[in-house]
This record gives structure tokens, sequence and C-alpha cells, in this order.
């Protein structure tokens, strides 16, 4: 079974993540794959240089990030191109490492992380969506500490994805992570005793 799992910034997803990844649980990371999407020899790759133009381009005919995140991050019509393209294709590339490692794996559970889950429509090839959630205050504080942003810069990341009460309308299993890490490992533990039963 696939399992998605997906939060807002600094919800602790990271620490849900390495938790399972410890205890020998597959994980496909989706932002991973959004890297691979811009390599020369992905199909994608040739559709972005397209609808961009080669100014994205570095002098070895690399796609530079920075200037491609700064043209799709000022217009919003833009970033819905570079989805359109993307989205699709990373879609393809979870279901096919999906497969592989589920041929490998006896306990057949396997986890998808990913920022975007329901943006791009991932969930629907989940057999079951985790939600890791937090309030937004704390959320922020976090986010103020870890990245160095002040109190708007952080507020207005938050403000950029989906609300929490959106994201958790999608969910099977809540992590509510109001307490320490411990309390959300535990949380964890007893989701996965929760699928196990099922």
């Amino acid at each position: 079974m696939l399992i998605g799992l997906t939060g807002g910034i600094a919800s602790g997803k990271s620490t849900v993540i390495q938790y399972l990844r410890d205890k020998g649980y597959p994980v496909i990371d989706a932002d991973k794959l959004g890297h691979r999407v811009l390599e020369q020899g992905n199909p994608g790759y040739d559709k972005v240089v397209e609808k961009f133009g080669i100014d994205i381009l570095n002098q070895d005919n690399s796609v530079n990030r920075l200037v491609l995140g700064r043209i799709v991050f000022g217009d919003p019509e833009k970033l819905k191109q570079l989805n359109e393209i993307s989205h699709p294709i990373i879609a393809e590339m979870i279901q096919k490492e999906f497969e592989s490692l589920v041929s490998e794996d006896t306990e057949g559970i396997v986890l998808l992380e990913a920022a975007i889950l329901i943006e791009a429509n991932w969930h629907k090839m989940c057999d079951y969506i985790w939600v890791v959630t937090l309030e937004q205050d704390v959320a922020v504080q976090r986010l103020q500490k870890r990245d160095g942003l002040s109190e708007i810069d952080a507020r207005s990341r938050l403000d950029a994805q989906l609300a929490p009460e959106e994201r958790l309308a999608y969910a099977d299993v809540i992590l509510r992570n109001e307490g320490t890490m411990n309390d959300l490992i535990s949380k964890t533990k007893q989701a996965l005793a929760g699928l196990r039963s099922d």
C-alpha cells in the first residue's frame, strides 16, 4: 500500500519520515523526483526549456533552478505552466518507484512524502493519507527559528500553502504535532499499528 504523507512547512513531517526510514520503511521523496524532471534526458527537461526559453539554462545546458524559480514564483500563471508539465511526469515516476519498492519489500508499505500531495492530485494514487499538522502560530515560530525569517516572511510562506483545514479534509490519519518529538513519534507508531490491523 502507498501512504501519502503531507503537512505544511515546519509541521514535523521530516521527524515522522526520519522515524519511518529508521524503521526500514521505503520512502519516495516527491521533491527529489521534481528535481529529476529538470535533468537532461528526462522528457520534462525539453518541455520546460521549450516553455521557458534557453535563458533558464547554465553554460552546460543544465537548468538553473534559481533563474527558473524567480520566473515562476513571481507569476502564478507561469507556476501553473511549470506544474502542468512536471506534476504528471512526477506522478509516473512515483508509480514506477512504488511498483519497484513493493516488489522488494515484504510488508508492502511504502511512504510518499510530498508537501503538495493534495495540490498536485497525487493523493489519488495513495491508499491512505497521513497529515502532520501544527498550530499556525507555532509553525511560524519554528519557521522563524529554523530559517532565520522575520515573522512576516514566515507567515507569508505558510499563507502561500494550502490552508491546514483544506489539507485535513483529505486525511485518513491526522498526526497532531502538539507536544515533543517523542509524542509525535508515538502517534506515528499508533498510526502504523492501525495500518497493520487493517
